[in-house]
């Protein structure tokens, strides 16, 4: 018998004393229906968007994410847009970035592109051929669409660190570029689940990967994942020390979230994989709260957690989420800007046909009106900021979320998920356990899933990143 660890015991304490089993159903964590709440509406409830009919761009843009959508393999959990390539035949992303070029000079037609923070995510980034990322970075900043002050984050996967040349010159080319973070994809230490997965690596390059990094002064974030089958209380421990041995400078950890159109999805459905309950899945959230937070990292926004910026408890939020833009770029890409959620289109194909005849890359979207965005700022509050400020809801909306949602917020606080101070909604240590799962609770009920045609519905169905949530009853 396994002999339950300090760290597991204080985890099952807490799990009995936040009283996780009395939640309502909606607001149980289970992988088929979690959201990971990063765009709103999601991929299923934006519209198709014909050429002319493209948001309005803002004055200027100072954020973009870059999607890359290659990899090497496809993880049985993934459904990012992405299309799987040789690494050693790399030459098809070097004509993709060909494109992105175009995509560039197409937006800065229309705003102004100064990039302050410029993320490129994937998909494999580190995919990239040095050659190809010098010549696109070199783009950037001879076109002036990077700020001099830039800051930005590119992903790694662990399989870059295979080839020591390859992977400094490459980390070389950023660092000149004023790309100073990575975010390195090592998900867990428990070599069956990397077998298990598709991940194609294994756990053991971390350290010396580690003193790479370090050795050429890049901050370094870690992603860590929740919730795999067969995925064990010690084994996640594990996990959790060898990421805080590591010492990076943040940590990301992921619930894993189960998408229709994903390998592991089919695998669930046909009763192959057992995913883990919500006492289990939970149990494990918790213990890398209290694992993390001894270590000495702050948590926010939430699940991620990071040292040295102070207590988020001290913190201020200054404007809504939806004063945030950022410009999506590349086929696969997310973006949100004047109160539209947008996507890029999910073929490559026809992302390089539109680059060819100068046309938007944009395939779906979605404008807000003025209560739908009252809602999507209430679920990315919660998500993302340290408390739900009323005051800047008044200022923006002339009405407050404590107000209008009254009736939730009264439940919620009878669970002790949330404590209201004067204009001041915040989420407690308990409430921090299902974020998503609350921020959903305030979709907007006039946002329904869109179909789609022929292959365009093969593709929505395959992608289909959209909250599934029952509806709730208390």
């Amino acid at each position: 018998m396994t002999k339950t660890t300090p760290l597991a015991a204080e985890a099952a304490r807490l799990y009995d004393a936040y009283r996780l089993d009395d939640l309502p159903r909606a607001l149980r964590r289970n992988s088929l229906d979690y959201y990971y709440l990063s765009i709103y509406p999601s991929l299923s409830g934006l519209r198709p968007i014909a050429s002319g009919d493209e948001p309005q761009y803002p004055q200027a843009i100072s954020n973009a994410y870059i999607h890359i959508p290659f990899c090497s393999g496809v993880c049985d959990f993934c459904s990012y847009y992405l299309v799987a390539v040789n690494p050693r035949r790399r030459a098809a992303i070097a004509r993709y970035l060909d494109d992105v070029r175009v995509e560039l000079d197409y937006h800065a037609r229309r705003t102004d592109l100064d990039i302050t923070y410029l993320y490129f995510g994937g998909g494999t980034p580190s995919l990239i051929p040095p050659d190809a990322l010098e010549g696109f970075l070199d783009f950037l900043a001879d076109r002036r669409y990077l700020n001099p002050a830039v800051m930005g984050t590119l992903e790694l996967h662990p399989e870059f660190f295979g080839d020591e040349v390859n992977a400094s010159r490459f980390l070389d080319i950023l660092k000149r570029h004023g790309i100073g973070r990575v975010s390195v994809g090592y998900q867990v230490s428990d070599e069956d689940i990397l077998r298990e997965t598709n991940r194609r690596h294994t756990a053991g390059f971390m350290g010396r990967a580690m003193s790479f990094l370090r050795a050429r002064g890049f901050l370094v974030n870690l992603d860590l994942i929740y919730g795999l089958a067969d995925q064990s209380m010690a084994s996640w421990e594990r996990t959790l020390a060898d990421a805080v041995g590591f010492e990076p400078d943040s940590i990301s950890t992921y619930f894993l979230f189960v998408d229709r159109g994903t390998g592991l999805y089919e695998q669930v459905r046909r009763g192959r994989v057992e995913l883990p309950p919500h006492q289990h899945a939970q149990t494990l959230h918790l213990m890398a709260q209290l694992a993390l937070e001894a270590a000495g990292y702050h948590e926010l926004p939430n699940d991620f957690w990071a040292r040295d910026v102070g207590d988020p408890a001290t913190f201020k939020p200054e404007r809504l989420p939806s004063a945030a833009a950022t410009l999506p770029v590349g086929s696969g890409a997310y973006g949100y800007y004047h109160r539209a959620q947008i996507a890029n289109v999910f073929d490559l194909g026809e992302y390089g046909r539109r680059m060819a005849s100068n046309r938007s890359p944009v395939w779906r979207g979605y404008t807000l009106n003025d209560d739908e965005s009252f809602h999507r700022d209430v679920m990315f509050a919660l998500k993302n900021d340290p408390f739900i400020d009323c005051a800047l809801f008044r200022s923006a909306y002339n009405r407050s979320p404590l107000e209008h949602f009254a009736s939730i917020f009264v439940r919620l606080v009878e669970y002790n998920l949330v404590t209201v101070a004067g204009d001041r909604i915040r989420l407690t240590p308990k409430g921090r356990l299902c974020v998503e799962e609350i921020a959903c609770l305030f979709r907007h009920p006039g946002i329904a899933a869109a179909s789609g045609e022929g292959n365009e519905s093969a593709v929505l169905a395959k992608h289909n990143y959209a909250p599934t949530y029952p509806a709730i009853s208390w």
